[in-house]
């Protein structure tokens, strides 16, 4: 795994969806940031559908999140490790859609992260 863990397109990061042991362990990631149940955030098909898969699953539970008030929102992009400014520049550009792409690539950035330095890739 040579390609920085910063490039968010196809040929960055998102290409690891592919695989089906990367998906479960950043939807798992999702799930634990994103204080959600199983059953709240289904594992999606492995594919190039996966990342667009993942992002409208996140959106609805971040819809949740801002309809509860900014600080709910606050305090899970805390736990995903999305700095304020970066949140307020997203959301003020892309709104939650463009979040939501946001909070499935950091999930997966810390998911390649560990296993980079675990030996695994």
């Amino acid at each position: 795994m040579d390609q920085p863990l910063s490039r968010s397109d196809r040929e960055g990061v998102q290409r690891y969806l592919d695989r089906a042991e990367v998906l479960q362990s950043t939807v798992d990631q999702l799930r634990k940031d994103l204080s959600l149940v199983d059953e709240a955030l289904p594992l999606p098909a492995i594919g190039e559908t996966a990342f667009e898969a993942l992002r409208a699953e996140v959106l609805v539970v971040l819809q949740r999140l801002a309809s509860q008030g900014d600080h709910a929102l606050k305090v899970a992009m805390y736990r995903i490790d999305i700095p304020e400014p970066h949140l307020r520049r997203t959301l003020a550009r892309d709104g939650l859609f463009g979040l939501a792409g946001e909070v499935v690539l950091r999930a997966l950035q810390k998911v390649l992260t560990r296993w980079r330095y675990a030996g695994r890739f």
